[in-house]
């Protein structure tokens, strides 16, 4: 049997510092019972509030770093940032505080499940219908937190805790707000060394960059975390070496089909992931509840065998047209299903039976109907034929008006009746407002393919002399190869600005620039994290 308290006064038992504090009271309040994790911060542990009787995970900062004030700012940012969400999927801090004997803590939800990560490695890869709901249930959690002006700056696997609801559904909770930063702070850095700090493998390219950061960085890491649910991989290779950083920041991500070849996947699937992992953030989603959304509808698409199988699935094309029902994807947000749009049993409509002599009588009267409007037109067009036919004719002409062809005599005199009419005709009034003369445009340059091809060639070879600098690491010697590149198309594109080879490659080296730059931050920040001692210097 535990014993929490003093048996000569009553008081908790502490745990001194640096001892194992299983078995311990925590802060007269928490009774900690097992450890469930360790992380680079420190310990995890279960715990009972000893009056309360409710379970919490509590983190224990290091010893070694009760002095750190970059760690102390960070459990703080962790209990002040995550204690503002209200929301299902975020996992809520109770408490935070600092034990007399020096230990800093952080009180949080217990959940009851395993980390996103464990699951991808047991299974590989997840249904999509899992995946789908997963992902709509952590962009919900996420929107939440964006709405307060938080991005998390640190989404991955391994922060999403997978729990089980009572009808047995998956319920993901957002943990781990320890690098949440405020979006309308100035500089999205948090250590004293200036390191973008995160998971390079989930950073998104303006994080490796160091560049200012917003909710849109969230919607990046959270692409990476489906694309790693639907095919168990990542579109990228780990960011272990400069190669693989500058494919990070320089080349689009490998498609679904590229990563699982064995499956044919919906065209609308592919174009939601490719708006999430779009290089720019102007190009990804600009809320994530949008992307939630939009990957649940894309994968609505797919047939029952492949939303619910994770092997080699054939998937066939949808068919629209086809009368669907619609498939609730799992528990959690995504499996509530909208029936806004369902359609509803009409009533039966009571037909009259072939021996009731409505119909018959209905039937006679619209007969009558149409035989009497029929002679009714025809007897008014033998009547008014010359009125009718002069009010449809131009007032400008002298044309005759036209009669019956059966009435001869009738139709000479009114055509010689014509012919002699004095009656002048109308001309339309002359401006005499003397006309203002054109403006002739300047013609513009023009230029053929061969003097084009001429001009850009030494402009192409500084772009792709600059591009293998870059991956070699020389930053500053790209640098310069890029600045010339820009120097010469200047000039061009103001005198050809309607050409489009112009354009792009005026634009490929302002991107060509930017990468350069990004590449060279995240490989310095990369290496002092790492405990590098040298680090380039970035232009």
């Amino acid at each position: 049997m535990d014993q929490r308290f003093c048996p000569r006064d009553g008081s908790t038992l502490r745990a001194p510092p640096g001892s194992d504090l299983v078995g311990s009271i925590l802060a007269d309040r928490y009774h900690v019972i097992r450890r469930i994790g360790e992380g680079g911060m420190g310990q995890v542990y279960l715990a009972e509030h000893v009056k309360m009787k409710r379970k919490s995970a509590v983190k224990v900062l290091h010893q070694g770093m009760v002095h750190d004030p970059d760690a102390i700012s960070r459990f703080n940012r962790e209990a002040s940032n995550a204690s503002q969400i209200q929301h299902p999927n975020v996992a809520a801090i109770y408490d935070f505080g600092e034990t007399p004997e020096g230990l800093i803590y952080l009180a949080m939800e217990f959940v009851d499940g395993e980390p996103l990560t464990k699951i991808i490695e047991r299974h590989g890869a997840l249904t999509a219908a899992r995946t789908a709901d997963i992902g709509q249930q952590v962009a919900s959690a996420l929107e939440a937190a964006h709405d307060m002006g938080i991005i998390h700056r640190d989404l991955k696997p391994d922060n999403i805790m997978i729990a089980r609801g009572r009808a047995g559904e998956d319920v993901a909770k957002v943990v781990d707000f320890g690098i949440a930063k405020a979006m309308e702070a100035d500089d999205q850095k948090v250590t004293k060394t200036g390191l973008a700090i995160g998971t390079p493998e989930y950073m998104s390219p303006e994080q490796l960059g160091g560049d200012q950061l917003d909710s849109r960085t969230d919607i990046y890491s959270l692409g990476l975390v489906t694309f790693n649910m639907l095919t168990g991989q990542l579109p990228f290779p780990s960011v272990v070496s400069r190669e693989a950083l500058i494919m990070r920041l320089t080349e689009k991500p490998r498609t679904l089909a590229e990563i699982r070849n064995d499956v044919q996947w919906p065209a609308e699937l592919q174009t939601v992931m490719d708006k999430a992992l779009a290089n720019h953030p102007a190009d990804r989603y600009q809320h994530v509840s949008q992307f939630g959304r939009e990957l649940v509808t894309a994968v609505a698409t797919m047939p029952d065998s492949a939303l619910t199988s994770t092997g080699t699935v054939e998937l066939q094309p949808f068919n629209y047209a086809a009368k669907t029902e619609a498939r609730p994807l799992g528990g959690g947000a995504a499996g509530r299903r909208d029936r806004s749009n369902e359609e509803l049993p009409l009533p039966e409509l009571e037909i009259e039976r072939s021996g009731s002599p409505v119909g018959l009588i209905l039937g006679i009267l619209v007969a009558l109907l149409v035989v009497g409007g029929g002679g009714w037109y025809y007897w008014n067009s033998q009547q008014h034929p010359a009125t009718v036919a002069s009010t449809t004719a131009p007032a400008s002409t002298s044309t005759p008006p036209v009669v019956p062809s059966s009435d001869s005599a009738k139709q000479d005199s009114v055509a010689a009746a014509a012919a002699h009419d004095s009656t002048p005709v109308a001309t339309p009034a002359v401006d005499s407002t003397p006309a203002k003369p054109a403006i002739i445009e300047p013609s513009k340059p023009t230029i053929s393919s061969d003097q084009l091809d001429d001009l850009l060639a030494p402009i192409r070879e500084d772009l792709n002399v600059g591009r293998q600098r870059m991956n070699e690491g020389q930053y500053d010697g790209a640098v310069v190869r890029f600045g010339n590149a820009q120097d010469k198309i200047g000039p061009l594109a103001k005198k050809y600005a309607d050409v489009s080879q112009i354009r792009s490659l005026k634009r490929e080296i302002g991107e060509a620039l930017s990468q350069n730059r990004a590449a060279c931050k995240a490989e310095r920040d990369l290496a002092l994290a790492h405990g590098g001692t040298s680090a380039p210097d970035c232009p």
